[in-house]
């Protein structure tokens, strides 16, 4: 036992101290970014008109989907870059890359002018549904964060060569940085400009992650000039092989992770009522701890698995897979306890303002269990580039999941709801495990090993 913890802690080849320090490095930051979006909003509240902070709010939500649109294009990227690096191909890596980064400024630069023009012609008061502000004001703000977004969209692929150099806690690193200097710039507005800005806000929370990764990438191609993106090196042969495997990310995306996981407050609301989303909300944040904590264990795992792999170390991926499942049976264990104590938290945290029953956070903290085993098993799958059995899975158990809570799962509230959601999250991780179990053993074949 002790040889045991003496390898994880100190280990001897440089992939797994690799794993060990990006998981550490990831620890720390993320819980600095914890702490800065839990500051940022009395911050941002207290800067802005509440009316003012609700139209940020609502332009956000609109702005994440702006993320969807590169249908898959980094994650294929991240994966064919990494087996680049591995087999030491340099010139393919910089091709890869750079076919990655045209195709994406090309699909910014047509959201770009579609957005713009969409804010020219149409009546923002109307769009927000509000008079607080004036239709010029509202139009400037939503042109400011749609282009500085839309640039977000394509430099933000600088953390993606961080991640393919298995350098993952740099991505978290620059992410939470432009955080943090947001939240700095915002602080300094609530000082020498106090009446409030929406403009100034927009401003700040988009543009400073431009810098950031604009800032990251000087030292990442002073140090790995090979990779550094140059016009001659696009290519469309590449580009249709990026774009067939993002295609099937983006799929993944949008049905298991956006329709089932992001789905849940719309059926609650429907079903239940706008009450219940809060009750439902205060126990997913609790026992969304779990997940966030069991992320950064197994996120870095998945270009190191594709390091290994490249180079057929498959010990190496067996010994990795078996601490990953290891690390999730201790989930478990700390869940219970987090259900046993449960009413103490949500008394401490909120207080007697919202009662949330014993079965809502049991049936969150099955839900979270499965979620983070698929996530577990899905980093491997990943990291070998086998998604299409993947992709099937997420396609059909979506379909399935929305058939359950249409039929009869939503009627049982948020019970029922929460059931068809950790349902379908047991039936993708069971069939993904039991293909990760083939690759580790190289006895996939036919759709298992696409």
């Amino acid at each position: 036992m002790n040889n045991k913890l003496r390898s994880i802690i100190h280990p001897q080849d440089s992939r797994s101290r690799m794993l060990r320090n990006n998981i550490l490095l990831s620890s720390l930051i993320k819980v600095a970014g914890l702490c800065t979006s839990f500051l940022v909003v009395p911050v941002t509240l207290n800067y802005l008109a509440p009316e003012q902070y609700g139209i940020w709010m609502t332009l956000s939500s609109i702005l994440f989907w702006f993320s969807f649109f590169d249908v898959g294009l980094g994650n294929g990227m991240r994966n064919y870059l990494a087996q680049a690096i591995a087999q030491g191909d340099s010139e393919k890596g910089r091709t890869y890359l750079t076919t990655t980064l045209v195709m994406l400024a090309a699909i910014a630069l047509i959201l770009m002018l579609v957005m713009v023009s969409l804010a020219m012609v149409l009546d923002m008061n109307s769009v927000f549904n509000t008079t607080a502000i004036s239709n010029a004001h509202l139009r400037q703000a939503v042109i400011i964060a749609c282009v500085f977004t839309l640039i977000v969209f394509v430099v933000k692929n600088v953390g993606m060569v961080y991640v393919a150099l298995q350098h993952y806690a740099m991505n978290d690193l620059l992410i939470v940085s432009g955080n943090v200097a947001a939240l700095i710039f915002i602080y300094i507005c609530t000082k020498v400009k106090p009446e409030g800005s929406l403009s100034s806000v927009v401003l700040i929370f988009t543009s400073v992650p431009v810098a950031v990764f604009l800032l990251g990438a000087i030292p990442l191609f002073r140090r790995h000039p090979e990779l550094r993106p140059t016009p001659g090196s696009f290519n469309r042969a590449f580009g249709r092989q990026l774009l067939s495997k993002g295609i099937g990310f983006f799929f993944i995306q949008i049905t298991s992770c956006l329709v089932i996981f992001g789905g849940s407050n719309i059926f609650i609301t429907q079903y239940a009522g706008p009450e219940a989303v809060t009750v439902y909300n205060i126990a997913y944040k609790y026992f969304n701890l779990l997940a966030i904590a069991y992320t950064i264990v197994v996120s870095p795992m998945w270009n190191a698995y594709t390091d290994a792999y490249v180079k057929g170390d498959y010990a190496w991926i067996r010994r990795t897979f078996s601490y990953a499942l290891a690390v999730w049976g201790v989930t478990i264990v700390a869940g219970l306890l987090m259900l046993a104590s449960a009413p103490y938290f949500y008394s401490l945290w909120i207080g007697d303002t919202v009662s949330v029953p014993m079965s809502v956070s049991a049936g969150l903290l099955v839900f979270i269990s499965f979620f983070n085993l698929n996530n577990c098993v899905t980093m491997l799958i990943n990291g070998l580039n086998k998604i299409y059995v993947q992709i099937i899975t997420s396609v059909v158990v979506t379909a399935a999941y929305i058939a359950a809570v249409l039929i009869g799962g939503g009627r049982s509230g948020i019970e029922g709801i929460v059931s068809c959601m950790s349902g379908s999250y047991a039936v993708m991780s069971i069939i993904h495990l039991y293909q990760c179990r083939l690759l580790i053993r190289q006895r996939a074949t036919g759709i298992w090993n696409k």
